[in-house]
């Protein structure tokens, strides 16, 4: 019995960037997972419906889901856009091929086709859609990681912007601090000026005084010897 591949794969086919993909493990171990955990198959009412998505089948899917359980699948072809995939898978004892939908990792929808041409067309189709659906998505990804980018940049400009501040701060006191020196010691000149210029004129008195006295003195001891 053939079952779903067991190693990782990387196609692209044309010039479609939808088809372009790498697994970092096999698709179908994850459907597989999927089946064997319950998981609900006939269309997940939280997921979006975008635009254009074939309506879900619950035979497919319930027919999907037994040979995920059997191993009696393998994927063809894989691709991802942001949260949805595309995958083509073919059953291993019959030309059946299943196109499913996926997103964020929980199928989504199943188409069935019995020939390859129509398989391999749906999954272009859909494989292009889903990287239309995933565009907003995508952008609104590469904006959050904008928003955190400048919000990281706004928090250590605010954070630099602090330490400037108190660093300004520090500054303004030592400057006030500094002229407020230079003022007291400019008074205290003042101060030391207005009482020298008292002495000066004391000591200028007091040395007048002693040459009009010396004078007196030598008038009087003058008369006396004649």
């Amino acid at each position: 019995m053939t079952i779903c591949s067991n190693r990782s794969s990387e196609r692209t086919t044309g010039s479609d960037p939808a088809m372009k993909f790498s697994m970092k493990r096999p698709l179908c171990a994850l459907l597989l997972g999927l089946a064997l955990s319950g998981a609900a198959w006939a269309g997940d009412s939280r997921m979006p419906h975008a635009p254009g998505a074939p309506a879900a089948s619950a035979s497919s899917l319930l027919e999907l889901k037994q040979r995920l359980t059997a191993q009696t699948v393998r994927e063809l072809r894989t691709s991802y856009n942001g949260d949805y995939g595309t995958t083509l898978l073919l059953a291993a004892d019959a030309p059946v091929f299943y196109v499913a939908l996926l997103h964020q990792k929980s199928l989504w929808r199943v188409l069935r086709f019995s020939a390859l041409a129509p398989a391999e067309q749906a999954y272009v189709q859909f494989s292009q859609r889903s990287a239309d659906w995933a565009d907003d998505e995508i952008r609104l990804q590469a904006l959050n990681a904008q928003s955190q980018a400048l919000e990281r940049s706004k928090q250590e400009s605010e954070a630099r912007l602090a330490v400037l501040n108190n660093d300004m701060q520090i500054m303004q006191s030592e400057q006030a601090r500094i002229q407020q020196g230079r003022l007291v010691a400019q008074s205290q000149a003042k101060a030391s000026e207005v009482e020298r210029r008292a002495y000066q004129i004391q000591l200028d008195n007091l040395k007048r005084n002693i040459r009009q006295l010396e004078a007196e003195l030598g008038a009087a001891g003058g008369s006396a010897g004649r």
